[in-house]
């Protein structure tokens, strides 16, 4: 008898144990940076909220960062520091500023195929 509940400690011991572990993956958090504002800005909170409470591994915060002119002031001095968001909002003259920036952008075509999921522009 003895034997057996040493045995059942053991096993709670390493579940709880591995509860914990998983417990402490951290999740991978992406920062969106938007210029959105008012009903908007709303929408964004809720699309980012709902994507991540759809799983465990990513947490999208979105961050308003002002204007659009603000947005990508600051999102070129991140970039330039090592910093820049995973996700950036921009209007069609940030567009092209990003796309000059060599190595600043990723078109969704090639985030698309590396992922092995189809896409049709």
């Amino acid at each position: 008898m003895k034997n057996h509940r040493s045995t059942i400690v053991r096993a709670v011991l390493a579940a709880a144990l591995f509860g914990l572990a998983a417990q402490a993956q951290a999740v991978t958090e992406i920062q969106w940076w938007h210029a959105m504002t008012g009903a908007n800005n709303d929408r964004v909170n809720a699309l980012a909220k709902r994507f991540s409470d759809s799983q465990s591994d990513y947490k999208v915060t979105a961050v308003y960062k002002g204007s659009y002119p603000e947005a990508m002031a600051g999102a070129i001095a991140a970039y330039r520091a090592g910093n820049a968001p995973a996700l950036l909002q921009v209007f069609e003259v940030g567009t092209g500023t990003m796309m000059a920036a060599k190595g600043a952008i990723k078109p969704v075509y090639e985030v698309m195929a590396e992922a092995g999921e189809p896409f049709d522009p």
